[in-house]
């Protein structure tokens, strides 16, 4: 729903639009968020990225952001956004996989990329073109818009000392890092983040994963399941994804979109940035209240990748949009690791 009011001067849309100054009018594009307010990184983000439009723009354009379930419940965004209720959604791709396999990859890939390398696949090694392929028939334009660093493996009651550990152990996560854990003995359990630390507390969960340092320290997972694994092999790095309407992308100016874009590249840097300057302190703050902090033995994460590779290959079987992008990520990333290898070195820290 586009929302338009008159301009008392149009040097703003001139300078968006490259078009002479005189009447003009400005418009309006409602952004509904699917993650709760106040989560370390997602919420700065959303800001940033309409703090850049609109002041970019000069007015010329603005984009109004919302909050979690004010124009449409989280985990209908995608369809609302398609059906023209609202302009823009900030979102989580793996949320579609059930419909869209292939939606997972463009969440976050298990054993998969770092935050840089993933953008760098997304943005120019073709990933792009597939995912605005794969999101066509429900008349939305993706992309992504904040990257997230790594996140941590998660929060266990008990001490994780070998693959045996996962055997039957009851563990909340979602989506491929679901079906990865449950082939080596793991049951993944579905829960909303709100009921996780009562599940923790009564021993109905033996562990689960969130997020990041900045977000698990304001949770308290740690009073209740004291074991913080690293790394978060299940997501080493994951994007936000901005989605936009297709009719109203098609209607905006080049500049428009050039601008949305543009906004969305910026806020894809800035994410990487701030989000690597506050963990460590969170962890501190994790430590000191009580988390004991670990890697995961090679053991485990030997097994967790012999696992994501069966289940990658089950999925490329089953959906052939799946094979599509899983193969287009390996491709680039064959060719980005052949010079990333030479080039690497170690350092002086």
């Amino acid at each position: 729903m586009n929302i338009r009011h008159t301009l008392a001067g149009a040097a703003a849309l001139a300078l968006l639009a490259g078009t002479a100054a005189g009447p003009a009018q400005a418009t309006s594009y409602s952004l509904q968020s699917a993650f709760p307010a106040g989560l370390a990184v997602l919420s700065e983000s959303i800001a940033y990225f309409t703090d850049r439009v609109n002041i970019l723009s000069g007015g010329a354009i603005t984009v109004e952001a919302y909050d979690v379930g004010a124009l449409s419940p989280p985990f209908e965004v995608l369809e609302n956004v398609g059906v023209g209720a609202i302009d823009m959604a900030w979102s989580y791709a793996g949320y579609w996989q059930g419909a869209m396999p292939a939606a997972a990859l463009y969440g976050s890939i298990p054993f998969g990329p770092d935050a840089t390398k993933y953008l760098s696949w997304i943005n120019q090694g073709g990933g792009l073109e597939l995912w605005r392929e794969l999101y066509a028939d429900s008349n939305v334009v993706p992309m992504a818009c904040g990257a997230i660093i790594s996140e941590a493996g998660g929060w266990y009651r008990e001490a994780i000392t070998g693959p045996e550990d996962l055997d039957g152990l009851t563990f909340r996560i979602g989506g491929l890092g679901g079906r990865i854990l449950e082939k080596v003995g793991a049951v993944p359990a579905s829960l909303p983040a709100g009921e996780t630390y009562l599940a923790l507390e009564t021993g109905r969960l033996d562990g689960t994963e969130l997020s990041f340092p900045a977000i698990d320290v304001s949770v308290g997972f740690h009073r209740v399941a004291p074991y913080y694994y690293f790394p978060g092999w299940h997501q080493p790095s994951g994007l936000i994804e901005l989605l936009v309407n297709a009719d109203t992308w098609a209607a905006m100016s080049q500049a428009e979109r050039l601008l949305i874009e543009t906004a969305c590249a910026a806020t894809n840097i800035w994410s990487i940035e701030y989000a690597s300057v506050i963990q460590a302190e969170a962890l501190a703050t994790l430590e000191a209240d009580g988390a004991i902090v670990r890697r995961y033995p090679d053991s485990v994460l030997d097994a967790l990748r012999t696992a994501a590779i069966e289940v990658y290959a089950e999925a490329a079987e089953q959906d052939a949009m799946f094979a599509r992008v899983l193969e287009s990520y390996r491709s680039f990333s064959r060719t980005y690791e052949a010079y990333r290898s030479l080039s690497a070195l170690q350092g002086i820290e």
